[in-house]
């Protein structure tokens, strides 16, 4: 069984090319019940998530504190942009993984002031990734073990210090805003994993201060009519098509 949780598909696709290829079934951890499965030793037990500040995103930690293992061969598949810091060594703290991997995906990110990645370097890195995940499923298939990601400087302080702080202080809805161009098809509040969006006269209303963060409303706005903060209106949007440059035209 291959879990998931994805905001703007990177980890889903992931998922799901890495379950076609085991043989194993995929499943969301929206919805899903972790103390309903059980595992014998001859199956894998994948995590696929995006790393948000260093860390897998709360949600998939508090599923992963609930499961029962096993004697699965356990894995665990991060996605992020630049660094995951120890994320995969924090996550096998909750949950004892067998391996880990880490694949550069394109950022989704566009709230900061910095650009992380224009459309030509999510191209690049979007070809990268999918050599790199041949390797990992490759690796995965013969059970390997060990953690093989790039962690970044000062990894354990980032992880483990600064993450606490980003999930107290940072994860608020509050800097959200539509603009004119919304349309009212109500795809923000549907694609919302954190159920943060009610449609309120056609127009999306955040009603929980926090959420995960996971940019799903603002990165699947067909009219990109989401923003947050003041650093996102003009700047690219992100979602997972595949890893053809074709599917991005």
């Amino acid at each position: 069984m291959i879990f998931y949780f994805s905001g703007t598909g990177n980890s889903e696709g992931i998922a799901r090319i890495v379950a076609e290829h085991l043989g194993e079934k995929v499943r969301n951890i929206i919805g899903a019940h972790p103390e309903e499965y059980v595992f014998t030793d001859e199956e894998y037990l994948g995590f696929v998530f995006p790393v948000y500040a260093w860390t897998a995103p709360e949600v998939m930690l508090d599923f992963a504190k609930k499961i029962h293992p096993g004697a699965a061969y356990t894995f665990a598949i991060a996605t992020f942009s630049n660094v995951a810091g120890m994320a995969l060594q924090h996550f096998s703290d909750i949950l004892p993984l067998k391996s880990g991997f880490g694949i550069v995906m394109p950022d989704n990110y566009p709230v900061t002031e910095r650009v992380l990645d224009t459309p030509e370097s999510s191209m690049a890195k979007l070809a990268s990734a999918q050599v790199r995940l041949d390797e990992v499923i490759e690796r995965i298939r013969r059970k390997e073990e060990g953690f093989d990601v790039k962690m970044g400087d000062d990894a354990w302080d980032n992880t483990y210090v600064k993450a606490k702080m980003f999930n107290q202080l940072f994860r608020k809805t509050k800097p959200y805003y539509v603009t004119e161009a919304c349309i009212g098809c109500g795809m923000c509040a549907r694609v919302c994993p954190a159920n943060a969006i009610t449609m309120q006269e056609k127009k999306p209303v955040w009603v929980k201060e926090d959420c995960y963060l996971c940019m799903a409303c603002l990165n699947r706005c067909p009219v990109e009519a989401i923003q947050y903060g003041e650093h996102s209106m003009g700047r690219p949007r992100y979602v997972f098509k595949g890893f053809s440059p074709e599917n991005y035209k």
